[in-house]
């Protein structure tokens, strides 16, 4: 059954029917441009008069509906009233990584039925401006690309994570000289090489993928992860509670989870309870490093529902961004930590590169991996109330000067409007040139 090509034209905030390989649209309105500095943040300048540009924007692949970087980056475009129509087929599911270890037959057929439907829709869609590619879209891109050249339609490809880096550096799941390695190096060069232009989410990551896929640097921009803000703002109802300290995330390596165990084990006599929310490939790994430590104030709540997780935030004295000692560890600033800024608690992160680039002051670092640093900039901050309002007032105006919707909407529309052509910003962030 190939997919269709009908499309329904909606309000810009309405939500796109999830259905597959369905081409929804919605409508486009009147923005501006803005410039933006070193690092990617909107400096309020306007770089053109008001004017009406129609542009639209077709979000086409495997890409997973529910990723949090996929919907906001859906949500910018509609904010900024480009019209967006999505072309999409299942095919990784929630869990990505477990396909490494999967019959590769069985996969072939799924990949070669997802991708001839889906290079049967893009031939016959109305021609959009530009294809959207977003995670996980390594295979989609070289697939879709061939079709995008002949119909002269550009793509933007946002990798979100680097698939060698993830799979190899950050997950350890294979050697760099194993077939699957290897194969993996080849699939971020070929995809990013084939975009019109990469977005990534950190200056740290622009260089990154510079240097390891070979791309110019003209070809890369920054836009920052930011957060949902239909599921995370302020939750006037509810109260931090004392001494609670909350972490949120999917246990991966990166996130550093040993080193909060290992911190909370080092306050268990001091009355900070410590709420651990989420699951994970090192969910094992924690409970098992719980029960040898026989830590006493360690909550392992699980996996909740996305709409929990702001309320979870909200009933926190202090949040947890990431504490991973890796490379690319340091070149990242997670969405949990946006998240939280955006719900309006003070947040403890590692000091790293990225972090650096992102905030001055607005949340409190402390050096990665190390628990016992962590455990005594816990007990101070706990201390201290009015550092921790301090933190929560700084960080939620820096959220919504810098990361919010509104600030990260015009980015992307500026880059998307240099990329067609309409309206052309000819500004350099994050050390990358402009486009040619």
């Amino acid at each position: 059954m190939r997919p269709s090509v009908d499309a329904e034209r909606r309000s810009p905030n309405a939500a796109t029917p999830r259905v597959k390989g369905q081409v929804a649209k919605t409508g486009a309105a009147r923005r501006p441009a803005y410039s933006t500095d070193r690092a990617g943040r909107d400096t309020g300048i306007k770089k053109h008069l008001w004017r009406s540009v129609s542009i639209n924007v077709l979000m086409a692949g495997t890409f997973d509906h529910d990723f949090p970087r996929n919907r906001v980056l859906k949500s910018l475009l509609e904010r900024e009233g480009v019209e967006v129509r999505v072309l999409q087929q299942e095919l990784w599911g929630s869990d990505r990584l477990i396909h490494v270890d999967r019959s590769k037959l069985r996969l072939l057929v799924r990949l070669a039925t997802a991708y001839a439907r889906l290079l049967w829709g893009l031939a016959r869609v109305e021609r959009p401006d530009l294809v959207l590619v977003g995670y996980p879209g390594y295979f989609d891109v070289p697939m879709l690309a061939p079709v995008a050249k002949a119909r002269r339609i550009p793509i933007v490809f946002d990798p979100f994570v680097s698939l060698f880096d993830t799979l190899v550096d950050d997950r350890g799941l294979r050697a760099p000289t194993s077939a699957a390695g290897r194969f993996s190096r080849v699939v971020d060069r070929v995809s990013c090489r084939l975009a019109n232009l990469v977005l990534v989410d950190t200056p740290a990551h622009a260089d990154y993928f510079v240097q390891a896929t070979g791309i110019s640097a003209d070809r890369v921009r920054v836009l920052w992860l930011g957060a949902q803000e239909d599921v995370f703002r302020p939750q006037p109802g509810i109260d931090p509670t004392p001494g609670l300290v909350v972490f949120h995330g999917t246990f991966i390596p990166l996130q550093g989870l040993p080193t909060i165990i290992r911190a909370a084990k080092l306050l268990e006599d001091k009355r900070i309870r410590f709420r651990i929310v989420g699951d994970g490939q090192e969910r094992p790994a924690i409970e098992q490093l719980v029960r040898d430590l026989a830590v006493s104030n360690v909550e392992l709540v699980g996996r909740v529902p996305r709409e929990q997780v702001p309320r979870e935030i909200a009933s926190a004295s202090l949040c947890f961004g990431i504490f991973g000692t890796s490379e690319k560890a340091g070149r990242v600033v997670p969405n949990k930590l946006f998240e939280c800024l955006a719900v309006g608690r003070p947040v403890v992160t590692a000091d790293t590169p990225a972090i650096r680039t992102a905030f001055s002051g607005e949340v409190e670092v402390v050096p990665p991996g190390d628990p016992e640093a962590l455990a005594a900039k816990i007990e101070s901050l706990l201390a201290t109330p009015e550092r921790l309002d301090e933190l929560s007032s700084s960080g939620r105006g820096r959220f919504e000067r810098d990361y919010s919707e509104v600030a990260l909407g015009r980015q992307l529309r500026g880059y998307i409007e240099e990329l067609v052509g309409r309206s052309p910003t000819g500004h350099r962030e994050a050390g990358v040139g402009p486009l040619s």
